[in-house]
Formats: structure tokens, sequence, C-alpha cells
């Protein structure tokens, strides 16, 4: 497949997250010529400082591209000899609380959504012999998925895997979309323009910003997250979330996250080569990651008692790109020509990334046809 006749084959994409490397991988693989360019460093945001988890989404879109990026990550291993190296079975997760009714709640929901998540309640013994680092006082649902992985080993793969396919990568500069007459023709990178046959937005939370400088199209918003790393002694191998964390769309078209409790701060846990990542926030504005360890450790060790006084190793902080119905946006931007965009993956960024990459390198690559109307840019209208 190439670029559409009469279009040069020369493809801009600006952002350097899993979304944007795998699109230039996806391209450069179709024959395109790929730049990529990225203003700080490949993964520098919420596709390498995220709790380092590949997990389903109940929402039934984001589960569609779930299974497809899983897909994709498996067929990246055996082209490049295990780039990510995922386990053939998921360590599975375990949503956990104290109220019976809300944990059944979720297994319910999860039966009804898709059955071969295998949703089952634990208590008591059951739930403590599976997992001893649990408080005693815990129920749980534990479903049959999660692969944790490096916070940025998925980004960095993809990189990789573009960058054997022929992109190039211009990393330390910011770039932005040239446009002319409606057109999007180049991309400016320090006041030097460079003709384009296609750009791709691909930046995440700054990605409206990009596609329109005056500020009135605005469908995707930083929802921020700040997350300790721990050396957690006999760590537990389940995923860890919260019974009632809420960071899926609410089928009603608007975006929900972390919305169960009243300071943004909801507890998860995964553990990936020996360092556990304890999280997370849910906040608009961006905060000061210092000044929130002490009460992310605390709602933490409400669950897992041992981390409070776990060693803290690191704590990142990224901005996560949450559209207003709280999936991506992806395809061509309605009001620009050769201008196309791919973000607000939101928390899913790893776990729906790639899915959403193929899917704007066919629109790029000419098949319309590719996306669906629930994932549409069009979906959000245009007011410029």
């Amino acid at each position: 497949m190439s670029l559409p006749a009469g279009r040069s084959a020369d493809v801009a994409i600006i952002g350097g997250g899993i979304v944007g490397t795998a699109t230039a991988a996806f391209l450069a693989r179709a024959g395109a010529r790929v730049t990529l360019y990225e203003r700080t460093a490949i993964a520098a945001g919420a596709s390498g400082r995220n709790s380092g988890v590949i997990q389903q989404p109940h929402d039934p879109v984001l589960a569609g591209l779930y299974h497809e990026s899983l897909a994709a990550y498996r067929a990246l291993d055996v082209i490049s000899g295990a780039a990510l190296a995922l386990d053939a079975e998921p360590v599975g997760l375990l949503h956990v609380g104290r109220d019976l009714r809300v944990v059944e709640g979720i297994a319910e929901g999860w039966r009804i959504a898709d059955p071969l998540t295998r949703p089952e309640v634990l208590a008591g013994d059951e739930l403590c012999r599976l997992e001893p680092a649990l408080a005693d006082d815990l129920v749980a649902c534990r479903l049959h998925i999660g692969y944790p992985v490096a916070p940025a080993a998925a980004t960095l793969a993809f990189a990789a895997a573009a960058g054997r396919a022929g992109a190039t990568f211009v990393v330390g500069e910011a770039a932005r979309p040239v446009i002319h007459d409606g057109v999007a023709a180049a991309v400016e990178v320090g006041g030097v323009v460079h003709p384009m046959g296609a750009v791709v937005i691909a930046a995440g939370p700054w990605t409206p910003a990009l596609v329109d400088p005056h500020g009135e199209w605005r469908p995707i918003l930083p929802i921020w997250g700040v997350v300790a790393q721990m050396a957690l002694a006999d760590a537990p191998r389940h995923v860890m979330e919260e019974a009632g964390i809420d960071i899926e769309p609410d089928g009603g078209g608007k975006a929900v996250a972390g919305s169960g409790s009243d300071d943004g701060i909801e507890f998860s846990l995964v553990t990936a080569g020996g360092i556990s990542s304890l999280g997370s926030t849910f906040v608009a504005a961006e905060p000061h990651p210092a000044e929130l360890i002490d009460r992310i450790r605390a709602r933490g060790s409400r669950y897992v008692p041992g981390l409070a006084s776990a060693p803290l190793v690191a704590v990142r902080s990224c901005a996560r790109p949450v559209s207003l119905d709280g999936r991506p946006l992806v395809g061509a931007v309605p009001w620009l020509d050769r201008a196309f965009v791919a973000a607000g993956n939101g928390p899913w960024g790893i776990s729906t990334g790639p899915a959403t990459a193929r899917m704007v390198a066919d629109v790029v690559l000419g098949n319309d046809s590719s996306v669906p109307p629930t994932l549409a840019p069009e979906r959000f209208g245009r007011t410029v």
C-alpha cells in the first residue's frame, strides 16, 4: 500500500509516544518516507511514565483496540526477537475493596461484557492464599487480564521497529504543522520549513493546540497522574486496582477518570522487573509529585500494608491525553487537507495505542474505511 496518487511520500509525525512511534513503524513498513519529531525524548510523556501494564478496558470500543494492540505486540516479538517478551497468559488483575456488593457488581459487569476474562469473586482465606501481601479484610474480583511491562518498553520497542523500517527520528526540537489555505503542507522545526505530503499529529494532550493554535477546538484534555516506584518485598503477582476506580468512558459521551475519590487519588499497583509502580492520581491541574507521595502511599497501604514502609525508588508524573468521551481521535482533521490526528487514548495508551496507530496509518495511505465513527475526529465537530 502507498500514499494516494499525487501526494509526496514524505510523512511527518509529531509526537514520540506509543501512538507516534507505532504509526512511524506502520507507515515506514508501507514504504512512506517517515520523519518523527519529538521535542524532548522518545516515551517522555504518558507512554513512558505509565504504571506499566497492557490491560483490557471494559468499554467495548476500547477493548477492540486492546485486542488488536496485543496482537501487534506479539507480532513485534516475533519480528524482532522478543521485543517485549510478553507472557503467553496474563498475570491476572484484582479489583480489591471492602464492599462485597461493589466487587460482585464488577464481576457481573465483566461476565456480561466479556466472559473470557473469567471474572470470579474471592475473599477470606482463598484471597489470602492467592495474594498474601493483601490486607486480610478485603474482597476482590479477579480477571484473567493484565500484562505487566516496564513503563517505556512498549514505546521503545515500536521506535526500534520504526527505525529498522527506515523511519528518521528528530529528537530535541519542537515541530508544528505549517498550514496554508487549509492544507498542512509542511512542518516547521527550529525556524526551518520542511515540505511534507502528510502530517500526523500524535502529541498526546498537546495535540489540539497543534491542530488549532487559536484554542477553540479542545476535545482532548490533560489528566495528570503521579506514580511512585517502590521496592516492595514480596510484592503481589497480580495487577491491583481499587474496586470502583473509574477510568472508563461512561457510555454517554463523557470521559470519567478517577471519580471515585474526593482527592483524585486511586489505588493501583503493578510490579514489573522487581519494581512496584504504586498510583495514581487523576487531577486536571499539574501536580507537585513530591507533595502527593505520602497520600499515595497511605491509600496504597490500606490494601497492601507493606507499602507503608517500602523504600521509595522514584516518582514520575505525566499528563494523560483524555478525550471528552474517553475514546481516541483517529483520522483526518475535518477542516484541513493532509493533516491527521491520532491521540486521546487516556490511561489506555500502551494498551490501545498500536491499534490507533495502525488505523491512522491506513487513513494516511488512503484507506478511510479503517476508522469507525466512534473514533473519527469529526464527532467533536469544528469550531474554528
